[in-house]
């Protein structure tokens, strides 16, 4: 491409911007020509932060997986004897759903659920939903059964062996047996159809419940994501006033406290992240009509200045547990 300049003694006219034009430019220079004290605060001890480092190292998606392995460590939320059915709420971006791969045993089932997209780890299910709807556990619900189906699908195929036996006769006693084991799971799914009221309203598909529902932890890595970082619509947004905050994050507790009821299985565990105020007493007391054991645990992840701290939750008392009753009592 060949570019042509003016000649000497040509006059150059410019064109003249409007107001509009002229207060915008003034504001995009002023905005990245130089950082604001907080951001640039915020980015010191961003680069300083031991954890946010090792969130590099470990390629996790947020330092917030520190935490829940701080809680697994002390309380041992997870199980590696058997493969487990794990709810991650508030999921994006994903890095406590990374830690629960780790931390259970192989073949066990995550389910992400946010109100943004995010990407899940791999290994692991999202779905983009609302928690505050009722549908939204009846479609966590069917999740689960599909995946058991497909197990269970997957656990009797065919297999040809060669034995004394033929391995016609083999493949056909294999054949039967897993039509048989079929059949049955498919009576027990009609039994259990979300027809069934009564069986619809007693299935706990959940081992562990987990809720970080809050404002989402700053991307450390690849390309922005206006998405995550700063979306429009989320269930609460940290808004630097400790007494809005705290209403808010109760809120979601309480939403992540009647996911737990209608969900998590007999003997369950859940982790409720929450920021510390007059009402968290309240809650408190509202999760020991659920769970036999409620321990208030600040990681050492957590900033110390946060007032951001977790209830962890061992062994749901029973499958069917009153609402009515445990939020009427506090």
């Amino acid at each position: 491409m060949i570019m042509v300049l003016p000649s000497v003694g040509t006059k150059v006219t410019h064109r003249m911007y409007t107001h509009k034009e002229s207060m915008l430019f003034i504001w995009l220079t002023r905005r990245y020509s130089k950082k604001s004290g907080s951001s640039h605060r915020w980015i010191q001890r961003q680069r300083t932060d031991l954890y946010t480092r090792d969130a590099k190292h470990y390629d996790y998606k947020s330092r917030a997986a520190f935490k829940l392995l701080q809680i697994d460590e002390k309380f041992g939320i997870f199980s590696q004897e058997r493969i487990s059915n794990i709810l991650d709420l508030g999921a994006a971006p994903g890095a406590w759903s990374q830690v629960a791969l780790e931390r259970c045993r192989k073949g066990s089932n995550i389910l992400g659920v946010d109100l943004l997209v995010y990407q899940p780890p791999n290994g692991s299910s999202s779905m983009q939903a609302n928690i505050l709807s009722k549908k939204t556990h009846e479609n966590i619900k069917e999740h689960f059964k599909v995946v058991e189906m497909e197990k269970l699908k997957q656990k009797f195929q065919p297999i040809e062996v060669i034995s004394n036996q033929t391995a016609f006769e083999i493949q056909a006693t294999s054949v039967i047996d897993s039509e048989s084991e079929l059949s049955k799971l498919e009576k027990t799914e009609q039994e259990h159809s979300l027809q069934n009221v009564y069986y619809d309203e007693l299935y706990r598909p959940v081992d562990v419940i987990l809720s970080d529902m809050y404002v989402p932890f700053p991307q450390i890595g690849g390309f922005a994501n206006q998405t995550t970082n700063m979306p429009y619509i989320r269930m609460a947004n940290t808004s630097g006033l400790s007494f809005r905050d705290h209403a808010m994050s109760m809120d979601l507790c309480d939403a992540a406290l009647i996911t737990s009821i209608d969900l998590l299985k007999k003997g369950g565990n859940s982790v409720f992240k929450f920021f510390t105020g007059k009402d968290d007493k309240f809650l408190e007391k509202r999760l020991t009509h659920v769970f036999r054991k409620v321990i208030r645990f600040k990681p050492k992840a957590c900033r110390p200045e946060s007032k951001e701290c977790y209830f962890v939750c061992l062994d749901k008392v029973d499958n069917f547990v009153d609402k009515k009753q445990v939020f009427r009592a506090a």
